[in-house]
């Protein structure tokens, strides 16, 4: 079977993205599972060996946007051309994926102060890659060790959880979990569990009805399309089963009540994955890091974990 080759986005050139990127190029040899094509600027690649890993640059892919911007590289600074660059990097590899140019797409981090600045008007990289594929459906999964979380609401506030969360977002993330076996299960069915929205998972009504006017008639509604779908459980009570691998994914409601267990499972080492792209995307689990940026500290094991995450998606989708 032919390598997968992987695009890297390196992320907002003012945060720990380039450094990161670097320190895994420095490691590649040859024997990996894959080849990294490098979506980024080259002095922004050749700044990050000079100044923060004080190596020579390895020979390496670097594909260039279409666009060039003159960078001067300061690190944890808020600037619109880093925001636009970063975002340039992401077009540019979708690009590539949609044209299977190449088979996955891997990103660092982004800034969402410079993206803004920059005259992007997206909350994150999902929603720009939903606007670039053209794909409105689409939902994150957060990948830790054994728990696997896809989220039925994302970067919504608290104060308006309850109007966001419908059937239509709740069956999303159920679907798309489905779909998801193809990529992490192989041929066979995967097994999926729903929290509950409140606290003991309604406790029959007695802290909230949502479980039973809303969460359990979609369950019962993808049941009867035959998928394995259980639930709506307590997330105190499930996690637990979950971490042990009784289930492939668990459907939550909400930010906090999926990234809260794959991070206590997997800190440093969870993958974000955008569902329902026509392309594989992957990402790492952390921000730009402005407080570290330029330091030569960053860690770049997150990194790894995302490019073997989408290597492991690549193969698992072709044998499927």
């Amino acid at each position: 079977m032919k390598k997968p080759k992987i695009a890297i986005t390196t992320g907002d050139p003012s945060g720990i993205g380039p450094e990161i990127a670097c320190r895994l190029a420095s490691e590649l040899d040859g024997s990996e599972e894959y080849d990294a094509v490098f979506i980024s600027y080259e002095n922004v690649i050749k700044s990050a060996f000079e100044n923060i890993i004080k190596a020579p640059m390895p020979e390496m892919t670097i594909i260039e946007p279409d666009e060039k911007l003159d960078l001067k590289i300061e690190h944890g600074l808020i600037k619109p051309e880093y925001g636009k660059a970063s975002m340039l990097y992401v077009e540019k590899a979708v690009q590539m994926a949609m044209s299977g140019e190449v088979d996955a797409v891997v990103t660092c981090p982004i800034n969402k102060a410079s993206i803004k600045a920059g005259g992007y008007n997206y909350p994150g990289h999902t929603e720009f890659l939903g606007y670039l594929t053209r794909t409105r459906y689409f939902s994150m999964l957060m990948v830790g060790k054994n728990i696997r979380t896809v989220l039925a609401t994302t970067h919504v506030p608290m104060a308006e959880l309850v109007d966001k969360l419908d059937e239509n977002s709740i069956m999303n993330a159920i679907v798309n979990a489905h779909e998801a076996g193809q990529f992490f299960c192989g041929k066979r069915q995967p097994k999926i569990a729903v929290c509950g929205l409140n606290p003991h998972a309604g406790d029959n009504g007695a802290l909230g009805d949502e479980e039973i006017t809303l969460i359990t008639p979609v369950i019962d509604i993808a049941r009867a399309g035959g998928m394995d779908v259980e639930g709506p459980f307590p997330a105190d009570s499930l996690f637990p089963k979950a971490a042990k691998g009784e289930y492939d994914f668990v459907v939550v409601m909400y930010h906090d009540q999926g990234l809260i267990p794959v991070k206590l499972e997997a800190f440093g080492n969870a993958v974000n994955v955008t569902l329902n792209l026509p392309i594989i995307r992957t990402s790492v689990d952390h921000g730009t890091a402005f407080e570290i940026a330029g330091k030569g500290i960053a860690d770049h094991h997150s990194l790894i974990r995302a490019i073997d995450v989408a290597v492991e998606m690549v193969k698992n989708a072709q044998s499927a």
